[in-house]
């Protein structure tokens, strides 16, 4: 595989001479701009209020998910000719407990369900640098105290995982469709939680309390099923036996999220 000097290198002999100084200049200005972008960018914890009304605001669902920990990526401005400098939120990850017990032992075996931790979201402003999202998602993982990360690509969205891909998780094929209850208005369901049938509330204890015609029933889309190991090497071998799950080659598509 040829190197990125060596594909600039093939860029410039296909350019007229004087081309070559403008594509050399281009690349190598967006190759500094993105260092130092990069060298003013920190990962922080941040609390629960925070990330939500951020994600509420910014992320595509715009609704509330469950948050266990949570991560701000922050960017240094420097202000006011140099007198101070200040720092603006540019992303947020959040990680959440999965609701499924299911699921949770599903990966690894009952007696790693306590360390599963689910990666439910992502957002980077537009702003920021491409690969943005893969370096604070792995400065985030690092700082993650739970080993084993599931996290789901919605086919329905587009999405297939290049974020995943691109930050050297298990690609584990497509999850089952599963039937959930909602009310039809969501404007009265907070944060657009979805009660699931098995999970949190039976359906006659949803119709019991909403109305029964406020209640419908519906199947989620298929979602490409992503678990990344947040440990040592020995350990992540040990986990590795015990994955439930095949290692199958990451999907490809179009369509990048």
């Amino acid at each position: 595989m040829r190197s990125a000097d060596d594909r600039k290198h093939c860029v410039y002999t296909l350019l007229p001479t004087g081309a070559v100084y403008l594509v050399g200049f281009w690349y190598e200005e967006l190759k500094k701009r993105i260092k130092k972008v990069m060298g003013n960018l920190e990962v922080k914890q941040i609390d629960y209020k925070t990330a939500m009304n951020v994600i509420v605001e910014k992320h595509y669902l715009h609704r509330k998910c469950p948050c266990s920990i949570a991560f701000g990526l922050f960017e240094k401005v420097n202000e006011l000719s140099n007198l101070f400098d200040a720092e603006k939120m540019v992303g947020v990850i959040v990680f959440g407990k999965p609701s499924s017990y299911t699921l949770c032992e599903g990966i690894a075996g009952k007696d790693e369900s306590k360390n599963v931790i689910e990666f439910n979201r992502l957002w980077v402003c537009d702003t920021m640098p491409k690969n943005t999202e893969s370096w604070f998602t792995s400065r985030a993982i690092k700082q993650c105290p739970f080993e084993i990360i599931v996290s789901f690509a919605d086919t329905e969205q587009g999405h297939i995982g290049y974020i995943y891909q691109a930050t050297n998780w298990l690609y584990c094929g497509e999850s089952k469709k599963q039937r959930y209850f909602r009310l039809k208005d969501n404007s009265n369901n907070e944060g657009g939680t979805e009660y699931r049938r098995r999970e949190r509330m039976p359906k006659a204890k949803i119709i019991e309390q909403y109305g029964e015609e406020y209640v419908e029933e519906y199947y989620s889309s298929l979602k490409h099923r992503y678990i990344y190991f947040n440990a040592t090497k020995r350990r992540k071998n040990e986990l590795l036996k015990k994955l439930k799950y095949a290692i199958l080659p990451y999907p490809k598509s179009a369509v990048a999220f």
